[in-house]
């Protein structure tokens, strides 16, 4: 059994490792546009953050996103089976290569970073 839980604990290392390597890594599209995306300042303020940058402590979190269920400008995204609310303070309206939403989550947190609203539609 300890041989199984060696196996495991090292498969979930890897694979963490290569999950975050990706939005890291130079040689990713995009690399660029995501290594250049800053905080908003009442976000940065409101965390006590001493960086600006979204990616340099934050991963892209992947997940499905939609608009709160009262139709208001509120977005939520989707974590553990449950829907939470993106903060409006880490809200840009800037478009993303992809026209999707991207959302940066602070990896030793969990606090949202920023948030890129869909140019292309959900």
């Amino acid at each position: 059994m300890k041989a199984f839980d060696r196996a495991l604990t090292t498969f979930g290392i890897l694979f963490l490792l290569s999950v975050r390597a990706d939005a890291h890594d130079p040689s990713m599209p995009h690399h660029e546009w995501f290594n250049k995306q800053e905080m908003n300042p009442a976000a940065q303020h409101r965390l006590g953050l001493p960086y600006k940058s979204c990616c340099s402590n934050g991963d892209v979190f992947k997940t499905r996103f939609r608009v709160g269920q009262d139709r208001s400008d509120q977005w939520q995204y989707l974590k553990d089976g449950e829907w939470k609310t993106i903060p409006p303070d880490i809200i840009k309206e800037g478009d993303t290569p992809d026209h999707t939403p991207v959302l940066f989550i602070n990896r030793s947190t969990g606090e949202e970073l920023c948030f890129f609203v869909p140019q292309g539609g959900l």
